[in-house]
């Protein structure tokens, strides 16, 4: 047997590496918007919700965070208007900054509130499988994808139907490629963010 998972995780790490320059400026943006009294305000798609609530529940105290509830887990995030009832539980300051994850990016729930938290003037950034979400079409009316309203993407690389490994033998695709990936790139922006606040 093989290490075949940690194989894969040592080539998508090194990929990983060359979003530096892109989770330092995350973190800037991060650090000015809680230096003006705002908040860092993540939500997730149905499969990063793990991550989302993981890292919110270890922000240190100097970034006030505020987790957005995904209604009823995310089953009806590929429905058309869904994104009302993620909107209407929000508590908004004006200098609050959002934080959106989705592999696909592509589902009308998320794209409703990015475009909701753009057109009231918050800034955004997202963690999306950028190549991904290019490579595929719009499950909103409008066409549009998340990163389309984005500040700034940080790319975990996810792909379709979010699979790292396949086994031959039986037709079998499996490992979830996006969840490590994701946490690294934001634990690695927490850092940067709390080095830039403690200046």
């Amino acid at each position: 047997m093989s290490l075949r998972y940690f194989d894969y995780y040592q080539r998508l790490e090194k990929k990983l590496r060359i979003e530096e320059p892109l989770m330092v400026q995350a973190a800037s943006l991060i650090a000015r918007q809680v230096s003006l009294g705002g908040r860092l305000q993540i939500f997730a798609s149905r499969t990063l919700n793990g991550i989302a609530f993981e890292f919110w529940e270890h922000l240190p105290e100097m970034i006030p965070g505020k987790l957005i509830e995904n209604p009823a887990n995310g089953i009806y995030e590929t429905l058309e208007g869904t994104g009302k009832a993620i909107i209407d539980q929000l508590s908004v300051k004006q200098a609050d900054i959002f934080l959106l994850l989705s592999n696909e990016g592509r589902d009308p729930s998320i794209v409703e509130l990015a475009q909701w938290i753009k057109s009231n003037g918050h800034l955004l950034i997202i963690v999306t499988g950028f190549d991904l979400s290019r490579s595929i079409k719009s499950q909103h009316s409008n066409g549009l994808r998340l990163f389309e309203f984005a500040d700034l993407v940080l790319d975990n690389h996810a792909q379709m139907n979010d699979t790292a490994l396949s086994l031959s033998e039986v037709e079998l695709a499996l490992c979830d490629s996006s969840s490590i990936a994701t946490i690294l790139l934001l634990q690695q922006t927490l850092y940067f963010t709390v080095c830039q606040l403690i200046r």
